[in-house]
């Protein structure tokens, strides 16, 4: 339904007044003491103040009649202008009324008002705050239509001329990513967001929320990261990591993209955030784990699920798998006496196989140490090396050394792997709330 300003709405209701009406001054002094105001006919009056009554009435079918006159008779930039308002509302009350409330109904019908507002937008006689209103209401309905290049032009023009209804930025990057580009509708969104920010405002969640799903099916995961990042910044709790997480490594067609190891990562990151949420996740992990050879993480893992209340191990699959862990543990033995023959090996292999065990029982110092040596002899992937030494140093609250193991790793997806670890050394580091 449109909604007219206060000033907009008061102009047509003036035309019953006479004290409106101008007369053209015999000379330059007289034309200086005009009073001023809408020049209305004797004429013109009549129908619309006909038009006007029925209107106020919600008497469309009086009304109709009225406006058709005074549409017919209207000569003056005046007359016009409210010949225009008499139009568009007369519309908008058709509409209203034949759609009964139903808002499918009403969308369907709200093609009528398109020419009445473009006539007020083009009309110099609309009060600018109106021009702005109209021009707005006009790119709701082409979003409504479907024209989404022509929203997005129209709600562009409506904020530039000063329109400051909350929902119009928000459509704006609708219309834009609907119509395709989605890196617009992000720019437009961050513009939006950097003036909320500027101002002392928090920007809402639900505009990070609208972007950030896009990115990802867009396959423009750097950009992905970033607004994830930046979304974090604002609103840090544990259900936001888990959700942009789950999103970048674990959904879709990425699910299949990224292999077990890069996987344990992010899954260690959501350990880390406390943002691991149920049997699921848990027992996902528990079981890339224990299939990596890494029986203690997997059972430690199991056990923090079970006493958080997360989880409960009564399926066979799940008690299955902790008995498989729990086995594995005793048949392995202690990590330290593998560490010395590691030490001695000419590859790394060995050495990075060791500080993955530390690493999995929490012995950070040790980790570092032993992924430092087999990084020392040559592995076969750094990239992989280098995020669980930046995991390392994290957990063990060595912020400077994470970043600078972080900064090393240069392939996707694990470059953005790190970057995710990053974003949870610039919040400190520590577990997110609920």
């Amino acid at each position: 339904m449109i909604t007219f300003s206060k000033a907009g709405f008061a102009a047509a209701l003036m035309i019953g007044a006479s004290s409106i009406v101008a007369v053209a001054p015999a000379d330059a002094k007289k034309k200086e003491e005009a009073p001023k105001g809408p020049v209305l006919s004797a004429e013109f009056r009549k129908p619309a103040l006909e038009a006007q009554t029925a209107l106020k009435a919600k008497n469309i079918a009086a009304a109709e009649p009225a406006v058709v006159a005074a549409e017919a008779i209207a000569k003056s930039e005046d007359e016009i202008y409210f010949a225009q308002i008499f139009r568009l509302q007369l519309e908008s009350d058709r509409v209203q009324a034949a759609s009964n409330g139903d808002s499918a109904a009403y969308r369907r019908g709200e093609i009528a008002l398109i020419k009445p507002l473009e006539a007020l937008i083009a009309n110099p006689k609309t009060l600018a705050t109106d021009r702005a209103r109209f021009t707005f209401r006009l790119g709701l309905i082409q979003y409504d239509q479907k024209n989404y290049a022509a929203s997005a032009v129209l709600l562009k023009q409506a904020r530039d001329l000063g329109e400051t209804n909350p929902d119009l930025q928000l459509t704006l990057v609708k219309a834009r990513i609907e119509g395709g580009d989605v890196m617009g509708g992000a720019a437009d969104m961050q513009q939006a967001i950097n003036a909320e920010i500027a101002a002392g405002r928090k920007p809402p969640e639900t505009w990070y929320d609208y972007i950030i799903p896009r990115l990802a099916q867009a396959d423009k995961f750097d950009d992905f990261i970033r607004w994830s990042q930046n979304k974090l910044k604002q609103y840090p709790s544990a259900k936001n990591w888990r959700t942009l997480v789950i999103y970048f490594g674990f959904s879709g067609k990425r699910s299949d993209l990224l292999d077990k190891q890069q996987k344990i990562d992010l899954f260690r990151l959501l350990r880390a955030n406390n943002a691991l949420a149920d049997l699921a996740d848990y027992g996902q992990y528990a079981l890339y784990l224990n299939t990596s050879g890494l029986p203690v993480e997997a059972k430690a893992v199991l056990d923090e699920g079970t006493k958080s209340g997360k989880m409960a191990l009564t399926r066979e699959d799940d008690k299955a798998l902790y008995a498989a862990a729990s086995s594995a543990i005793k048949l392995d033995g202690p990590v330290a006496p593998r560490e010395a023959r590691a030490r001695a090996s000419a590859t790394g292999i060995a050495s990075i196989a060791v500080a993955d065990a530390y690493l999995g029982e929490g012995n950070y110092a040790k980790a570092v140490e032993l992924y430092k040596v087999g990084l020392g002899k040559g592995v076969s992937k750094p990239d992989e090396v280098n995020t669980r030494l930046g995991i390392a140093y994290a957990l063990m609250r060595d912020t400077a050394n994470a970043r600078a193991a972080f900064a090393l790793v240069k392939a996707k997806p694990r470059d953005q792997i790190a970057a995710f670890w990053l974003a949870w050394l610039d919040l400190g580091g520590t577990p997110a709330t609920s």
